[in-house]
């Protein structure tokens, strides 16, 4: 079985490859940065806080380098550079649009034409995800309970238009290796991803998603809730799965396309409240004697957001987030702090210098449900960013 996946996966790269060569002379090749972005300026948090100082910081920097090779293809590399310091590739995928009507010209307009998407790629799960960084996040910070992760793999997406299914809609399939690490692979079984997105009414978009590890072994989860990658204490084989429905709603709409919003800073709408609820589950069990007990864990988070346009120039925002577990004896690292039960209250404000430069404040209150004779942190956190995206 795994032999006749190898020759699949081979001949359709071997495919990709002769498209490509076919396409590339009738098309001169270009690079754009579109994506990339920054945040400097000033962070102070208390003392148990990751700025107990008070520091000028980088917190967020991207270089994104799109490399459009065909009308089709597309090669997409970024670098992160937080602080000035290189970190990572974070993106490093090839898109392939109408790849499948290449092969069938008959799907061209058909309900089933997706991108193809294949190598280090986000993890296509809630919506808070594509805009976890304070340039394009209406507040600095994240929700409690972000859920988040790269991972190499493929994706299929794509969007369908109002003439296909009534209303427009938007779906994604992705596999991936699953276990924490560039490149890594424990051999298992692989991580899987299903979004579903429809735009029912010109103000209203709803998304549902699902994510399932298969066994990790002993590994890092890639896909991590509050920051949350560990595996359950002594568990020696385990798995993650993660549920999400996201919903938001836009006052006064502009010229945003409703199924693909964008970046919440950058919204044309009067106002918008977003919303999002998951549940999480790790099931573990200890494989190796002497046989451990596993405490399971599971739990739920959710955010509520808004924002309002006050001017062309300045939005008002806040968000009400929290993340915690069903059972009170559980307790892990959630945000770095171990606790049982977190929660974030972020208020905050942008003033739009141009269109792709914003001033930034903003202050976040934690608190946290932790052990019993543990030290409450003391980690509130307050922030005053230029942020530029390109």
């Amino acid at each position: 079985m795994k032999n006749m996946v190898r020759i699949l996966i081979i001949t359709l790269l071997i495919g990709i490859t002769g498209l490509i060569a076919v396409a590339q002379n009738e098309f001169k090749p270009n690079i754009d940065f579109k994506g990339s972005r920054i945040a400097i300026g000033y962070l102070d948090s208390q003392n148990d806080g990751s700025y107990p100082d008070g520091s000028f910081q980088m917190p967020d920097a991207k270089l994104r380098f799109n490399w459009n090779t065909t009308p089709d293809v597309t090669v997409v590399t970024r670098m992160s550079l937080k602080n000035a310091t290189f970190d990572s590739l974070d993106y490093f995928y090839l898109d392939y649009k109408n790849f499948f009507s290449q092969l069938a010209p008959k799907l061209k307009d058909s309900p089933f034409n997706p991108t193809l998407r294949i190598g280090r790629i986000k993890v296509d799960i809630g919506e808070e995800t594509f805009a976890d960084n304070p340039v394009e996040g209406v507040v600095a910070s994240n929700s409690a309970g972000i859920v988040a992760g790269y991972d190499e793999g493929l994706q299929l997406f794509q969007n369908l238009h109002k003439d296909n299914l009534g209303v427009p809609v938007k779906w994604s399939l992705s596999f991936f290796n699953g276990n924490s690490g560039t490149g890594a692979d424990n051999e298992g079984a692989k991580a899987m991803n299903f979004k579903l997105g429809v735009n029912p009414i010109s103000e209203l978009y709803v998304s549902g998603s699902y994510y399932k590890t298969g066994e990790l072994g002993v590994a890092d989860a890639e896909v991590t809730y509050a920051g949350l990658k560990a595996r359950p204490t002594n568990a020696t084989q385990w798995t993650r799965t993660i549920q999400e429905i996201d919903l938001r709603y836009d006052f006064q709409p502009g010229k945003e396309n409703r199924l693909n919003p964008g970046a919440p800073a950058f919204s044309d709408s009067k106002a918008f409240v977003r919303t999002a609820y998951g549940k999480f589950a790790d099931n573990g069990k200890d494989t190796v004697k002497p046989i451990v007990q596993v405490v399971d864990r599971e739990g739920k988070y959710y955010f509520v957001e808004g924002c309002y346009n006050a001017t062309e120039k300045l939005y008002l925002a806040a968000r009400q987030s929290n993340i915690e577990f069903d059972k009170n004896t559980v307790f892990a690292s959630l945000n770095s702090v171990n606790a049982n039960k977190y929660s974030r209250m972020s208020i905050g404000a942008g003033y739009r210098m141009s269109s792709n430069t914003h001033l930034k404040i903003e202050q976040a209150t934690n608190t946290e449900k932790i052990p019993t004779g543990a030290v409450k942190a003391e980690n509130n956190q307050y922030s005053l960013l230029i942020t530029v995206k390109f």
